[in-house]
């Protein structure tokens, strides 16, 4: 599903005053490309040229530069694709101004016939096109590619940033959470594993008061299983509790976790240093992926957990 909407760049027919923001968002888009700007944008009889840009090749013989013509094509409010018409004189333009090659750069596609037409130009001129989806995958892919996006496309990029949160920049060193047995990233894996707190086992309820002795946090499965079996061969009195860590993560989550912490504290929860130390370094690590909104589907996942009891009062699904 396409995230970048064109439409918010302002049709290139209309005297609005904004009618030039197409042809400077193909020279930010093409210079962030590593291409050399030769002549920028501009309003009149331009020839059939709405940018000169330059690429510069490095081989074992040395280096080349090649000219390259840009014709900026914005028709994402119509929909149509480029034609042959729209395009046309494609070799002789390029000629006459000295090009050896040509770039389309368009908020749609090139239809069948003007890729045809492309086509059979090769082995003459050097040809590429910028459609909707190649510009989009390589605005979206690094930092500096965003910027560009955020400048031209604020609302696509607003929503786009919601649905994909990356860790705010709070602290010097990147988040990290490794797993305690395979020492994996879990941050960098799509399922970011579970967080166990392990208590003492409790007879007298109303008397005896929660003791944390260890948290960790692991791989789901073979990891979790793995140091699950180790622990209560150490001490076969410890009962443990667990959350999905991506759970956690999520704002919404991550407050009723610390209010909960808090609420324990005050009841007479205790936790033993490690354990104590542990949870600390957990909700330091987790926080950078917290200060941001929820996703749509995070949404969803909050008011389902807001039903489960283990959320309102304490820490951890018993397991």
């Amino acid at each position: 599903m396409a995230v970048l909407n064109f439409k918010e760049i302002p049709e290139a027919h209309n005297a609005s005053g904004m009618q030039d923001t197409f042809e400077l968002f193909a020279r930010d888009f093409l210079s962030f490309m590593g291409y050399k700007i030769i002549t920028d944008p501009d309003r009149g009889a331009d020839g059939g040229v709405d940018l000169i840009v330059e690429e510069k090749r490095t081989g074992v013989g040395g280096e080349t530069i090649i000219r390259w013509l840009v014709s900026c094509k914005h028709k994402a409010f119509s929909g149509n694709s480029v034609s042959p018409t729209d395009d046309a004189n494609i070799r002789d333009r390029v000629e006459a101004n000295e090009c050896q090659g040509f770039i389309g750069f368009y908020s749609t596609l090139a239809s069948t016939g003007l890729s045809t037409n492309l086509e059979g130009m090769k082995g003459k001129i050097e040809y590429q096109v910028f459609d909707r989806e190649k510009i989009e995958g390589q605005l979206l892919h690094s930092a500096k590619g965003l910027e560009i996006a955020e400048r031209y496309f604020p609302e696509s990029l607003s929503e786009w940033k919601t649905e994909n949160p990356q860790p705010a920049k709070i602290f010097v060193e990147k988040p990290s959470l490794k797993c305690k047995v395979c020492e994996k990233e879990l941050f960098d894996q799509d399922d970011n594993g579970v967080i166990t707190l392990w208590s003492r086992m409790r007879t007298d309820y109303e008397n005896e008061k929660e003791h944390f002795d260890h948290v960790f946090w692991t791989c789901r499965g073979h990891c979790d299983s793995a140091l699950s079996a180790y622990i209560r061969k150490q001490n076969n009195n410890l009962v443990d509790g667990w959350e999905d860590i991506s759970d956690v993560m999520m704002p919404t989550i991550y407050i009723k976790w610390v209010m909960s912490i808090m609420n324990e504290q005050r009841s007479g929860v205790v936790y033993s240093d490690e354990a104590f130390e542990g949870l600390k370094e957990f909700l330091l690590q987790v926080f950078p992926y917290v200060s941001r909104h929820l996703t749509n589907k995070e949404l969803d996942r909050v008011k389902s957990l807001g039903m489960i009891p283990s959320y309102l009062g304490g820490l951890g699904h018993e397991g």
